[in-house]
């Protein structure tokens, strides 16, 4: 009856929202359910849920004695990388810089995605103008570095900063000692089955061409290869049932120790209104969007800035995954997720 009652609703999202792609699995019930309204099992961009995946990495090594949450980046990583990013008020503070502030958005970089240049530009509006660019790693690093500055001292501000999690994914490459594409697949995609599953432009089994529309400020960005900046703060093609195979090996402690996932789900800083940061997690509380939503369970994962949720229920185990794949249905795609939440979660 409840699989019923989502499927009519998201059948009549559907004709408001382009792409819509959903799936659940409610382990105490027995029931796993997808929706597609364009092909099934669509591929689409992941956008920042990938930074569930880079900081799962970064705990899995973490347990592997390769580093630790105090680990100085400037311990990791070469000196130019770090170079200008970390300059605060004409201090240059690299060498307090931990691998937990970066994970916690408390490092005081700042954001080439979603913050400002010196001139008032975008990166988005560079990412839509110039289509045909593909964006490495350090290129990013260097659009924050000679553009923007940094926000504050480490450890004193919370600030979400993609640049902050291209830093971990070069991290990850130097301490795992492959590349970052290879890391996911080693240690995450493979264990986990996620064959829909790859990093944009760099695994060999991604296909352009196969992934879902994703609107960017109204402009369809899917086929572009501009998308290759997100790397490692998001840079996936997936599935919804790949990100509920995901979820589910995390929170069964199959990629990570539950030591770990406290330390992940530990959620000191509020990001925006209803969602709060921990370290590459975020928590969604339902009640501070209404008060009257205060029965509903306060779900854990990341969100993406395309429309693209992966949450699991600590309690109950059941985990959903949702993809609008446009900036401008943000809102619509939460509407729909507490619609659904109080379809499954009402008393």
């Amino acid at each position: 009856m409840q699989t019923k009652k989502i499927e009519q609703l998201l059948k009549k999202n559907a004709k408001k929202i382009k792409t819509l792609q959903f799936a659940m699995n409610l382990p105490a019930s027995g029931i796993s359910y997808s929706f597609s309204s364009t092909t099934p099992n669509q591929r689409f961009h992941s956008a920042s849920v990938g930074k569930l995946m880079t900081a799962s990495l970064i705990f899995m090594a973490i347990e592997q004695g390769k580093l630790s949450l105090e680990t100085s980046v400037d311990n990791i990583l070469e000196k130019e990388k770090l170079d200008g990013l970390f300059v605060f008020e004409n201090v240059d503070y690299r060498d307090e810089v931990t691998v937990r502030h970066l994970l916690g958005h408390t490092s005081g970089v700042n954001d080439y995605f979603e913050s400002k240049t010196f001139d008032g530009s975008s990166f988005t509006d560079d990412m839509i103008n110039n289509p045909d660019t593909f964006w490495t790693p350090e290129m990013l690093l260097d659009y924050t570095r000679n553009r923007q500055r940094a926000v504050a001292k480490p450890g004193e501000k919370f600030f979400y900063s993609d640049t902050g999690y291209v830093l971990l994914g070069l991290i990850v490459e130097a301490v795992f000692g492959m590349p970052f594409h290879q890391a996911l697949e080693t240690y995450l995609f493979q264990p986990a089955d996620m064959r829909e599953t790859h990093l944009c432009f760099y695994s060999e089994g991604f296909d352009q061409n196969a992934l879902a529309p994703a609107y960017i400020n109204g402009i369809d960005v899917h086929l572009f290869r501009s998308i290759s900046a997100d790397f490692s703060g998001g840079g996936l093609s997936t599935t919804a049932v790949d990100l509920l195979k995901f979820l589910d090996f995390l929170q069964n402690e199959h990629f990570v120790s539950r030591k770990s996932l406290v330390l992940m789900a530990t959620f000191n800083h509020r990001y925006v209104q209803g969602l709060y940061y921990g370290l590459g997690m975020m928590q969604v509380r339902f009640e501070k969007f209404f008060f009257m939503l205060k029965n509903l369970p306060r779900l854990q994962g990341h969100l993406g800035v395309t429309g693209v949720h992966t949450w699991y229920d600590p309690k109950t185990k059941a985990t959903f995954a949702l993809n609008v794949g446009n900036t401008k249905d943000m809102a619509a795609s939460f509407r729909l997720l507490i619609k659904i939440m109080q379809i499954l979660y009402r008393k």
